[in-house]
């Protein structure tokens, strides 16, 4: 009996020892996809969106059955421009978790992007059908009503999506749009009133109520707004249209041409970067199109959104010289100067006779007090380019420096 008993206990204990063995793999697995999540996300944060799909989609190959997961690598790839790639991981994301109404929501956004009206509005209608209460949803939507016109129908569906989220600021802005359209002012204004209470950081619902006092001709009240607008954005072209007309309807005539001069200005590079998204759109994998669109938003000192789109040239092409040195602007800028160097140093490898990287490389040195290697980066980016004035100048400082220091 006793020997008899050995071969069940035995058994018993490799069974112990392989299901072990399966849980330590199936753990390694998971931490594996983790790490990868992890690292899009990071790579998401750090703007680095094409980066940012490799690792999900890395993730999704080991965890298919995640929703979750697809609707990271959708994002990512719809930041990417990558439009198409982002439509079916969205489309995945929602045959594993066909309620997640905000991946619904996003999609339909995205078909927007694409011309496909029709598809967000069906996907959308059958969304809030299903779940009445999603904000997001009905707000979407009801731009959707809007865009066709259908004022009702989209005053309906913002109102829902505020009963739903009383505080639900963007959605109080288009109500009171919707409101505008019709005429409606006194209903207009307080639902702008209730958006701006919502966030009063936001120029777009100052400058939606001041639309309503405008054109029911409350000058003042509405250039009062207009220039809370500008305040808050000085970049928003509508706001500085409106705030300009507003000051000439209100007899300052000389103030109104102004704000509507600097309309112009800011209205012309809006429609250079509306156009250069456009052709991001088509060509979703031309490096110079991001360059150009960076260089648009640098020069409004949008550096954020500069430096994203940088990125994202650099995505298509690691040897974009241009690119790489207006990073390095930007690090300088912020104060950041081994990181500036290091661009500058990246610009210079793809291209050694690029002389804005060698300038650029010569401030960094200036600002270490190397002024010999200042001197010498100067004068290569003046081998390169002899007119250069500023090239020019920084190398006198830098001699005129180091031989003060040298005394």
């Amino acid at each position: 009996m006793f020997v008899g008993s050995i071969g069940p206990i035995y058994n018993f204990s490799m069974i112990c020892y392989v299901s072990l063995l399966l849980l330590a793999i199936a753990s390694c697995g998971r931490a594996t996809e983790s790490a990868h999540e992890v690292q899009g996300d990071r790579s998401m944060r750090a703007g680095h969106y094409g980066e940012a799909a490799a690792h999900y989609q890395r993730a999704v190959d080991q965890n298919a059955a995640s929703a979750v997961l697809y609707r990271k690598l959708a994002e990512a790839h719809a930041k990417n421009e990558a439009l198409p790639a982002a439509v079916r991981a969205y489309e995945q994301a929602i045959a594993l978790a066909p309620s997640h109404a905000k991946t619904r929501t996003e999609l339909a956004i995205l078909f927007t992007r694409l011309d496909r009206y029709d598809d967000a509005l069906a996907l959308l209608e059958q969304t809030v059908r299903e779940q009445p209460d999603r904000a997001r949803a009905q707000m979407v939507l009801g731009l959707l009503y809007a865009r066709e016109g259908r004022y009702p129908a989209a005053i309906a569906a913002y109102r829902r999506a505020i009963a739903a989220v009383p505080s639900y600021g963007e959605a109080w802005f288009n109500l009171g749009e919707a409101y505008l359209k019709q005429n409606d002012y006194a209903a207009a204004e307080q639902a702008f009133g209730r958006a701006v209470a919502a966030d009063a950081t936001s120029a777009q619902f100052r400058n939606g109520l001041g639309r309503s006092y405008y054109l029911r001709r409350d000058y003042a009240a509405a250039a009062a707004e207009f220039r809370r607008a500008v305040r808050l954005d000085s970049l928003f072209a509508q706001a500085r249209f409106n705030l300009g007309n507003a000051l000439l309807r209100s007899g300052q005539k000389e103030a109104g041409r102004r704000q509507l001069a600097l309309y112009k200005r800011l209205d012309e590079e809006e429609d250079r970067i509306a156009m250069l998204k456009n052709t991001l759109a088509t060509h979703p994998d031309d490096a110079g199109a991001y360059h150009d669109l960076a260089v648009a938003y640098g020069q409004r000192g949008q550096y954020y959104e500069a430096r994203i789109r940088y990125l994202q040239a650099l995505d298509r092409d690691p040897a974009f010289a241009p690119a790489h040195h207006n990073l390095g602007n930007i690090h300088f800028r912020r104060g950041e100067m081994d990181a500036a160097e290091q661009r500058f140093r990246q610009a210079l490898q793809a291209d050694s006779t690029y002389a804005l990287a060698h300038l650029g490389l010569g401030n960094v040195q200036m600002l270490h007090e190397q002024y010999e290697r200042a001197i010498a980066s100067f004068r290569r980016g003046l081998r390169y380019q002899p007119d250069h004035p500023k090239l020019g100048r920084n190398l006198a400082a830098a001699e005129q420096i180091a031989a003060q220091v040298g005394r």
